[in-house]
């Protein structure tokens, strides 16, 4: 069973919610793209209440693939108004 973490520092909240069936082939930067395109306007300044940070796991994390054990990070960049991701790897994503 998947699972999304969502933390609202603002609200002081955190909720555990089901993933959507058509975000459970996406993984790392291919996640952050469709959570942001999703969940965030493209005209919020970026670095406003309106952007995301949003960490994903790789698609893959947790099993025995070669190099699979990848963490991203990604939200609207202020510096291009894009989707933004930078990754690091290691355990903490697995």
């Amino acid at each position: 069973m998947l699972k999304f973490l969502r933390i609202n520092a603002n609200q002081k909240t955190v909720i555990f919610e089901e993933v959507k069936e058509e975000y459970k082939l996406c993984g790392g930067r291919g996640l952050i793209a469709k959570l942001l395109n999703d969940e965030v306007d493209p005209a919020c300044n970026a670095l406003g209440p309106g952007n995301k940070l949003i960490i994903c796991g790789g698609l893959l994390n947790g099993t025995v693939a070669t190099t699979s054990g990848r963490l991203s990070f990604g939200g609207k960049s202020p510096l291009t108004g894009t989707a933004k991701e930078a990754n690091v790897g290691g355990t903490g994503g697995g």
